[in-house]
């Protein structure tokens, strides 16, 4: 698909999803009782003019643009009986970078100058007809200093849209508009799909997942979402998942994945009673236990880590001033610092060590317990019945192909004597039509042969030259 193609697939996703969400949000989230859609013509000018100002002004070449849709929806909301007054006139609209489209390259961010350029078009229009609200969308987002046009207060209300590439949106409001109660209206993304993408993510960094842990932190900055948002949506994905557990390490929520599932719901009440009781876990229950250890031990060895990549950038560093300096005291400063460097250096990779070490023994143990769970989940036959069976699967194999051998040296035909000695009738009759068609086709093909055998050879023409008048 072609990027021209992807944004006009992007264009008629967005109106779709804001008339769909404008229908959600009546009553409930927006102040008004019902809406009008209309038709614009903002998009198809603001379009066509483009061209027009590029010397391309082709029919067709402008019905495969995108940006040539604007919508205005128009919400009401009852005074008295069958009566209603307008409380607002939102128009939307996708902005294109038509130019960068045209020549072919890849189009980036919408910018400031584009978005100021749409909006001037609505301070053309009567009072009675301007719009109190204008949603603007792009496929590629918006720059900052176009972002930044939406908190300058002036009217109408701005409201950038801008898409993401795992199918999210990354909205752009001003305080205004979420005190107004209107900003439900630009929620287009469902819960579902949120949850969608919250697992995208989280597939995306499998070996993370599996290791020390995504944090709630990091995955909200990857969705676009608020963090609370996000830590909502990753106990969903939990209860998706039953892999799936979340590990508070010094405050942060980390998500991981354990790698044996557990069977039932894990806060039953069941599940509580025999934790009262202090009865004995369950493996499943031991393993998310050992994961969860495991995803603090990871955290703090990543912190290591980092203390040690910083370290170990310090000690090149100083080797490399060591090895520039001129005079022996700025050697001197610097050989104490890189004993002390090395010094520290050692003392982290110590640490880093032991829990490598204990990362290891709790990673085995977890193999250990997965695997011996797994196979007792899996009801196997005991060597006994897998014997025994295959025993009676030859005898039925063996008995099976002598009955084969039987019924096929026992097969009686159904043609009588009769009907053999009438056949062979008809195949010898088959043969002497086919001789004689045979013997009528030779005199044919000799024939003219023989006629070109008998004709006299032509005899040759007299010599005119030689011959004389005849006398009278």
């Amino acid at each position: 698909m072609d990027e021209r193609s992807r944004q006009r697939q992007f264009e008629e996703q967005f109106l779709r999803q804001l008339q769909s969400r404008a229908k959600a949000v009546l009553r409930r989230g927006i102040p008004a009782d019902r809406f009008e859609l209309e038709t614009v013509p903002d998009g198809i000018d603001a379009v066509r003019a483009t061209l027009t100002r590029l010397g391309r002004p082709e029919r067709d070449l402008l019905e495969t643009l995108p940006g040539t849709r604007a919508q205005q929806f128009r919400f009401k909301r009852r005074v008295f009986g069958p009566f209603y007054a307008t409380v607002a006139r939102v128009r939307a609209q996708v902005l294109a970078p038509i130019e960068i489209l045209l020549a072919g390259d890849t189009p980036g961010p919408i910018g400031r100058e584009q978005v100021l350029d749409a909006l001037a078009h609505y301070a053309l229009l009567p009072q009675r007809e301007r719009p109190t609200g204008v949603v603007f969308a792009s496929a590629t987002g918006f720059t900052a200093e176009a972002r930044a046009l939406v908190h300058r207060g002036e009217q109408p209300a701005l409201v950038l849209l801008g898409g993401r590439a795992d199918g999210g949106w990354d909205i752009e409001l001003s305080d205004a508009v979420r005190r107004g109660g209107w900003a439900k209206l630009f929620e287009l993304e469902s819960q579902d799909e949120q949850l969608k993408r919250v697992l995208h993510h989280l597939e995306q960094n499998a070996a993370q997942l599996e290791s020390r842990g995504v944090s709630v932190a990091e995955l909200a900055e990857a969705l676009g979402l608020p963090a609370g948002r996000t830590e909502a949506l990753v106990r969903q994905a939990c209860r998706h998942d039953s892999r799936l557990l979340t590990v508070v390490h010094e405050g942060t929520i980390h998500i991981c994945r354990s790698p044996l599932a557990q069977e039932g719901d894990t806060m039953s009440v069941w599940s509580r009673i025999r934790k009262l009781l202090r009865m004995k876990p369950t493996a499943a229950e031991r393993v998310r236990e050992l994961t969860a250890q495991r995803v603090k031990l990871e955290q703090d060895r990543h912190e290591l880590d980092q203390r040690l990549g910083a370290l170990e950038k310090d000690e090149r560093e100083t080797v490399e001033q060591g090895a520039a300096a001129k005079t022996d005291v700025e050697k001197k400063q610097l050989a104490g610092k890189l004993v002390r460097t090395r010094r520290e250096l050692r003392r982290v990779q110590a640490q880093a060590t032991v829990l490598t070490q204990q990362i290891d023994i709790i990673g085995t143990h977890i193999h250990h317990q997965t695997l011996a769970e797994q196979g007792k989940r899996v009801a196997l036959p005991k060597a006994e019945e897998l014997t025994k069976e295959a025993a009676e699967a030859e005898q039925v194999i063996a008995e099976l192909a002598a009955n084969a051998d039987l019924a096929a040296s026992i097969e009686v035909g159904a043609q009588t004597p009769l009907m053999a000695e009438e056949e062979a009738a008809i195949l010898e009759e088959f043969k002497q039509a086919a001789s004689q068609r045979t013997t009528a086709a030779e005199p044919t093909k000799a024939a003219p042969e023989r006629a070109a055998a008998k004709e006299p050879p032509a005899a040759a023409p007299a010599d005119k030259s030689k011959a004389r008048p005849e006398m009278t």
